[in-house]
């Protein structure tokens, strides 16, 4: 792993972790890891489903949303960030794909409806916090939150 980084006291984003990243996860009080990376991308060392039997043997919670070009879904998202809220209380929770991206944007809808940010407001607060999110993903992340309004 390349690339980690706290969002929040119990919230990390990452790119890939291989099997040692996984153990030193574990080891640095992490209980569970969201992996958002689909099967067949490059640079991937373990298929999501060997990913999670690695995970889980370690003692951890897992959970797989594939993320891709396209729209997010409500179910999905809401399994992300119940996943992340469960946990959180207990310890260390770390989101990731290929290189990060697709995790900020994912932490940032949680964030954005955890705190109840608005869809003309999330970018400038995501960068508030550390999370750049842009091009595609940013178009992601406002229609998501257009279509699925946050309570103010």
């Amino acid at each position: 792993m390349n690339v980690k980084r706290q969002i929040t006291a119990t919230i990390a984003i990452g790119d890939q972790p291989g099997e040692a990243d996984l153990t030193r996860l574990k080891a640095d009080g992490y209980v569970g890891i969201v992996n958002l990376r689909n099967d067949g991308e490059p640079e991937q060392p373990l298929s999501t489903a060997a990913e999670g039997e690695k995970v889980r043997a370690l003692g951890l919670d897992y959970l797989h949303y594939g993320v891709g070009a396209g729209p997010l879904t409500a179910e999905g998202v809401e399994s992300v960030c119940e996943f992340i809220d469960r946990h959180t209380g207990s310890g260390k929770v770390l989101i990731h794909c290929r290189k990060g991206p697709r995790a900020a944007a994912l932490v940032l809808l949680h964030q954005a409806k955890a705190l109840g940010w608005q869809p003309d407001e999330v970018i400038v607060k995501a960068r508030g916090i550390g999370l750049e999110v842009e091009g595609g993903l940013r178009l992601l992340v406002e229609t998501y939150l257009r279509e699925h309004p946050t309570a103010p």
